[in-house]
């Protein structure tokens, strides 16, 4: 998560002793804790162990906003909820969206806010993943909020019940930025962060999501906003993330299917560093990451790079993909500046091509367009950047997949329309041509923030879209009434 949007996330009491702490934990229980909301504690001053004087302060100031926007998330939606605006709101109406279901609301009584998902390459299971801020709380006394867990076994037609990624009662810090990947074995590798420190922790399961092992914490004194990648046999697992000494881009890599990691620093530059996409080759040995850059202020021109390492993991280029100008502002109830930045996507096809899919402006405050570019030589040269968002509307959050050789699908959020919706187009010549748009935020009712011109605000910075066994493409996202909310999760798939 960006430093601007980690200010959601829950109250964090920071842990001295993290070995002994995740030693204590056991695998996740199937079953739900009832627990009335309480507004999140003051979060502890202290951090890892190896941090110095200046990620002591960094992770303590965000800790702090944390705690503030946290509570005003609360209150809004128990706002929401006293006025009756909580709630289904009767039978959905919809506007066509060819090929593609009726989108869904994950749960219209819950506030949901960045959701993860990822499918089975073999076997019809899909998993997805939500960061849920209200009831139940998934241990007495832990902060808000806490990762949702909904697994499908039928790719996405019927969901299993919610239930808790993991409880953590030892690690009372809320949790939240999901990310969830499956390998061609079926193991499924899930990331996230357990507040600011331990930050990033890493956990997987063997028996579709029922069981998971002690989730890892990374060896650094504090992370932010994990990405993750996994070769075919689940042997090679990278995680990039944020860290400390100026918001460097740092990945963790494991060659053991994640028993043990070791840490790579990727870049030393004075500007901070997000991972917005994944790839890795199905050996393993190739991997990149999509990287957004900005200045310690977050003024000034946007980098939109590719991390990249050819010998698994143990050295790393940095390759220039796109630059824009400063985000556009964001107005909506408790946007901080910066929440429109173009963080960018990355997928890769079996045969080795990368497709980057980003936002950029040429001119600051302006509207950004998504673009799309591929490359053909491992992320070294790019085609061409070709605009698939019309100009003058705002165009935010891509997400993209590959469904096979040549094959590319992607979505992202425009404000064509005069509200943002959720747009969809894919490719089967490896980007020579691209399908019309297709608007998959098709639910013109059920919320009071949607209309038949779309949804008022993104509901977090990112979603995801998914490949099922089948070759069907599922796509999953937050809306809301505002930054602040409340907001729901909401999900479509191919028929």
């Amino acid at each position: 998560m960006r430093k601007w949007v980690a200010i959601l996330v829950g109250a964090m009491l920071v842990i001295g002793v993290v070995s002994a702490v995740f030693a204590r934990l056991g695998s996740i229980p199937d079953t739900h804790v009832a627990d009335a909301i309480q507004q999140p504690a003051e979060p502890s001053t202290s951090v890892g162990p190896d941090a110095g004087e200046e990620e002591e302060h960094t992770a303590k100031g965000e800790a702090h906003e944390a705690a503030e926007i946290t509570k005003a998330r609360i209150a809004a939606f128990h706002e929401a909820r006293a006025l009756g605006n909580v709630r289904l709101e009767g039978p959905i109406r919809s506007v066509s969206n060819p090929g593609w279901t009726v989108e869904h609301v994950w749960s219209a009584t819950d506030d949901d806010w960045e959701p993860a998902i990822a499918a089975d390459p073999n076997a019809p299971f899909v998993y997805a993943l939500a960061t849920r801020y209200t009831l139940p709380r998934r241990c007495h006394g832990c902060a808000v909020p806490g990762i949702i867990l909904r697994v499908s076994p039928d790719d996405g037609r019927t969901w299993r019940r919610d239930r808790f990624l993991c409880r953590c009662p030892e690690i009372p810090n809320g949790q939240y930025d999901p990310i969830i990947e499956v390998d061609g074995v079926g193991t499924v590798h899930a990331v996230w962060l357990q507040g600011y420190s331990p930050g990033v922790v890493y956990s997987r399961s063997n028996d579709h999501g029922r069981t998971w092992t002690v989730p890892m914490p990374m060896p650094v004194a504090w992370s932010d906003k994990p990405q993750l990648a996994v070769s075919a046999d689940g042997q090679d697992v990278y995680i990039d993330m944020n860290g400390p000494s100026h918001g460097d881009s740092r990945v963790a890599v494991s060659h053991d299917g994640g028993e043990s990691f070791s840490l790579v620093r990727v870049t030393d530059d004075e500007r901070y560093n997000f991972a917005g996409g994944a790839w890795a080759s199905a050996d393993g040995q190739h991997v990149a990451f999509a990287q957004t850059s900005y200045d310690q202020q977050y003024h000034g021109r946007i980098h939109s790079d590719l991390a990249i390492s050819d010998d698994g993991g143990a050295t790393w280029r940095s390759v220039r993909v796109a630059t824009g100008d400063r985000r556009p502002d964001c107005t909506s109830d408790g946007c901080p500046d910066g929440y429109y930045g173009p963080t960018p996507a990355l997928a890769g096809d079996p045969d080795g091509n990368l497709l980057y899919v980003y936002a950029a402006n040429d001119a600051p405050r302006a509207p950004q367009q998504i673009f799309l570019t591929v490359s053909t030589d491992g992320g070294d040269t790019w085609g061409a950047p070709i605009p698939v968002s019309p100009s003058g509307a705002n165009a935010i959050f891509p997400a993209a997949t590959s469904g096979g050789p040549g094959d590319f699908r992607v979505w992202w959020m425009d404000t064509r329309t005069g509200r943002w919706n959720v747009w969809y187009t894919s490719t089967t010549d490896g980007g020579a041509t691209w399908s019309p748009a297709i608007r998959l935020s098709n639910a013109v009712s059920g919320e009071p923030y949607k209309s038949r011109r779309g949804f008022a605000e993104a509901y977090g910075d990112y979603g995801e879209i998914a490949v099922t066994d089948t070759g069907a493409t599922i796509a999953i996202w937050g809306e809301g009434a505002s930054y602040t909310g409340p907001g729901q999760v909401w999900f479509t798939r191919q028929r």
